[in-house]
């Protein structure tokens, strides 16, 4: 199979509507096929030649004299009247021949819906619709009828009740933009095919959590054998031959989905059928090419533990979530693994490709692991104390994962959760989603990424790093910088019992500037070299919280001192000094945990004494950090022992 790559297809048309904006650029590299095998090796299985040959000899709709379908010479006449009856019974009657005993596994029927508005997901504009120009309406364990669709209304149909697009145009070459709606309304598709038309010349498309290939234009005269395997792989009633992944499955009643359950293998070996908690993921990323992570609630089907499951896909040349969870096992603050399938499937079998995939090819690997539930994010609490207790918990639970030789690196509100009501000391919030953690000793010498993580809560030196040809190394003090803006957006958005105000300006700016690491490092220096809070946001928290604000931004600050020399100065041992730093870690969580702590202590008599506490004088903790009078001017890296 040959291929080349392009970074979007050449096209001779561009699709007028805003929906290609949404959908192409995640797809980045496209690649072209460059012969039609990979269309002409597809759906052996479910139907040799012999009935192939049997039925386009049986069908007036081929002549095989003539080895060509009877449809109009002149393509453009097919869409006068409104009408596209010739290539609709084609395709209809290849479904109807080959599936007509198949009904029980799962109907299928080729609609017509280029006259037909189908709904996009709840969370898009009412205005984005699509009009596909064939669909192929299916019945089965993994759909149902679009929202607000009843059973009584055969013709109703949407992307969630959808097994594959076909597009037909007179002329022309454009990309499909329904396969992303698949993705979203069928959370347990792996891939999507689009079969598309232009004339006589049938082009298929492939998406996956790689991105995008397709083929060359095929003749459908010519090759008849390629066309009829490919509409029935596009309408099988395996559901795992139109791209779904069969482990996870539901019940249908009326129409809807009503229950369902999860399939999989622990590390035992042993099958168990989780039943779903909700019948639609709790967590979804609606896109096609990434990690494309799902989240699933699940009981566990004898303890009657709830659990999640999480599916993703991993780069192949990345760590597996699954290695980093092991490691972690056991440890307070931590998320902790049930089971876990590490390899499920791979997108270079979904394609195809050997060993000749692409040099542009990005191989992903379906991982699925399981584990303990805990509670909400930590921006969801209610007193100044559970935030403490929170933040506390995580940190802590970060240093015991960094001592097994685990480096978190997308330390986010989102990635951390409250613990379970009633949680010990320790287990009162974990961290979780290792997917972007690394194996760390302190001669790592892995590069800050500033791609990683949330533009909100990224170090510096990660976003400096963009361009430099030498990134500093991504150390634990990045990852404790990323827990001092958790707490620096909370301190300003919320007030101490919980309650969301606003997002202030600075943090408006970050997010704007998300996409400009440069912008956003000088962003985040004014931040943390700024003499004072407003009074707007210190009013709304107790005197402790200010207290532990300034002394947690001014260990930052001296960190992002010493790492901007060597970014800057390059000094000669300027890397070693960097080393020294790294081997200091446990004098580092040592001030951050007794930060917490006093201010902690502070909140427990408060509350203990239940009066007020005044406004106490602003007294700087000494940072290890920090220098004494005699070490020389503060500008200056800190002197380390030997």
């Amino acid at each position: 199979m040959h291929t080349r790559s392009r970074t979007k297809p050449q096209s001779p048309n561009q699709i007028p509507d805003e929906r290609n904006a949404l959908v192409t650029p995640e797809l980045l590299e496209v690649i072209e096929l460059e012969d039609s095998s990979f269309a002409s090796s597809l759906y052996h299985d479910l139907a040799p030649d012999s009935a192939i040959h049997g039925f386009l000899k049986k069908s007036r709709l081929y002549s095989l004299t003539e080895r060509r379908w009877r449809i109009p010479q002149n393509y453009a006449k097919l869409f006068d009247g409104d009408t596209l009856s010739p290539i609709f019974n084609v395709i209809s009657s290849i479904v109807k021949s080959f599936w007509a005993d198949a009904a029980e596994q799962g109907h299928r029927e080729v609609v017509d819906t280029h006259g037909t508005d189908l709904r996009h997901s709840k969370f898009d504009p009412q205005s984005h619709r699509s009009r596909p120009t064939f669909v192929i309406k299916a019945e089965g364990p993994s759909f149902q009828l679009p929202q607000g669709g009843s059973s009584e209304d055969q013709t109703n149909v949407g992307f969630s009740n959808v097994a594959g697009c076909i597009e037909f145009q007179a002329e022309g070459d454009v990309l499909p933009v329904h396969e992303q709606q698949l993705f979203i309304h069928q959370p347990n598709r792996r891939f999507v095919r689009v079969l598309y038309l232009s004339g006589h010349l049938l082009r298929l498309f492939h998406f996956d959590a790689s991105g995008v290939q397709y083929t060359p234009l095929l003749d459908i005269h010519t090759e008849p054998y390629t066309l009829v395997r490919l509409v029935l792989g596009m309408s099988s009633p395996n559901e795992a031959d139109i791209g779904l992944d069969t482990s996870i499955r539901w019940i249908i009643k009326d129409g809807r989905k009503i229950s369902g359950t999860v399939t999989s293998r622990g590390e035992d070996d042993l099958e168990l059928v989780y039943p779903l908690v909700d019948v639609d993921p709790f967590f979804s990323q609606s896109i096609i090419r990434g990690r494309c992570t799902k989240c699933w609630r699940v009981t566990h089907p004898i303890s009657g533990e709830e659990l999640i499951v999480k599916d993703s896909w991993k780069c192949d040349d990345w760590t597996s979530e699954d290695v980093f969870l092991r490691m972690a096992r056991g440890i307070p603050g931590v998320v902790q693994m049930v089971a876990c399938e590490p390899d499920r499937s791979q997108t270079q079998d979904l394609r195809s490709f050997k060993t000749e995939a692409p040099p542009s090819f990005q191989k992903r690997v379906e991982t699925r692991v399981i584990v303990k539930l805990y509670g909400q994010p930590i921006n969801k609490f209610t007193s100044a104390k559970e935030l403490l207790y929170s933040l506390r918990d995580a940190i802590e639970g970060h240093r015991q994962l960094l001592k097994k030789g685990v480096l978190h690196r997308d330390i986010a509100i989102h990635n951390i959760l409250k613990g379970r009501p009633g949680a010990e000391p320790g287990q009162r919030a974990v961290i979780i989603d290792l997917d972007m953690a690394l194996l760390y000793t302190t001669d790592s010498v892995e590069p800050t990424d500033w791609r990683i993580g949330n533009s909100l809560y990224q170090p510096i030196s990660a976003l400096r790093g963009h361009g430099m040809a030498e990134p500093l190394v991504h150390d634990h003090l990045d990852d404790l910088e990323s827990f001092f803006y958790v707490l620096a957006y909370i301190m300003h958005v919320y007030d101490s019992r919980g309650v969301f105000h606003s997002i202030p300006n600075t943090f408006r700016a970050w997010i704007e500037y998300g996409d400009n690491p440069d912008v956003l490092a000088l962003l985040k220096q004014g931040f943390l070299v700024q003499s004072t809070i407003s009074m707007e946001f210190s009013d709304r928290w107790p005197a402790t919280y200010l207290v532990l604000f300034y002394d947690f931004r001014g260990f930052i600050e001296k960190v992002f001192r010493q790492k901007d020399v060597v970014i800057n100065d390059r000094p000669a041992d300027g890397r070693d000094e960097l080393k020294r730093l790294r081997l200091r870690a446990d004098e580092h969580y040592d001030y951050i945990l007794g930060l917490f702590d006093r201010a902690i202590s502070t909140l427990e008599k408060d509350e203990a004494a239940a009066s007020p506490t005044a406004l106490p004088p602003l007294v700087m903790s000494r940072s290890p950090l920090k220098r004494s009078s005699e070490d020389g001017p503060d500008g200056q890296p800190a002197a380390h022992p030997a």
